[in-house]
């Protein structure tokens, strides 16, 4: 099963595409995340990290943590972006 909520979520933009996604808890941890991730990434390609609230679809995986399956507020579905719900992704 999969549920619909905006999260923090810590993003990578590679040549100015999502490359990669990882839900937080708190904005804190998330900048946390973002600052290491910063200093380690050895891409060689222009990256970007950013924390943001996104609407995701979360599913559970087989312990029963929540993960990010997907970004679903987009550029083509840029409708998504008004829902105001903030949520913490638990897991």
């Amino acid at each position: 099963m999969t549920v619909e909520m905006v999260c923090i979520t810590l993003l990578l933009y590679v040549n100015g595409v999502v490359e990669s996604h990882v839900g937080h808890h708190k904005m804190v941890d998330c900048l946390k995340a973002k600052k290491v991730s910063e200093k380690t990434y050895d891409g060689g390609k222009p990256f970007r990290f950013t924390c943001q609230k996104r609407l995701v679809e979360v599913g559970k995986d087989d312990k029963g943590n929540n993960y990010i399956i997907r970004l679903l507020d987009t550029e083509e579905n840029p409708r998504v972006k008004s829902k105001s719900i903030t949520e913490k992704l638990g897991g």
